[in-house]
This record gives structure tokens, C-alpha cells and sequence, in this order.
């Protein structure tokens, strides 16, 4: 069976280092790209599909980043 996940870009400079960096008072997650530092509350990111390994999609879900708990 195959796993697709969605992954997040800068619509900015086309990257996938994009990483959920903070979380305002609202609660709103603040997204950061790391190959250009563009932040914003997602107006700035598109998503897209990609096929993956059941070992990736572990992978993902252990490091995905939580409110006050950043990426391991």
C-alpha cells in the first residue's frame, strides 16, 4: 500500500525546508523556510503529495513538530 503525506513549500523560493517554527498567543503556527526565511502564518506555502516508505512516514510522524515542542 502506498502512503502519501502532504508536504509544505515556500511558494517564495520553491523549498522544502519548511519547518512549523513558533506559535502566537492565538495560537496560529508561524512557518519558516530555512533556505530563504520566509515567515508567515502559511500564506506564503502551498502543499503538495509525495509517495513515501512506511519507515518515512515513521520518521515524519516522530519528528513532526507540536505546539511548545519543536522538531527532535
Amino acid at each position: 500500500m502506498d502512503n502519501y503525506v502532504s508536504v509544505i513549500f515556500c511558494r517564495n523560493c520553491k523549498s522544502r525546508f519548511v519547518d512549523a517554527g513558533e506559535w502566537t498567543r492565538d495560537g496560529k503556527v508561524v512557518m519558516r523556510c530555512r533556505s530563504c526565511n520566509a515567515q508567515e502564518e502559511l500564506s506564503h506555502f502551498t502543499l503538495g503529495r509525495g509517495r513515501i516508505s512506511i519507515t518515512e512516514l515513521q520518521n515524519a510522524r516522530d519528528t513532526m513538530a507540536k505546539k511548545d515542542r519543536y522538531e527532535r
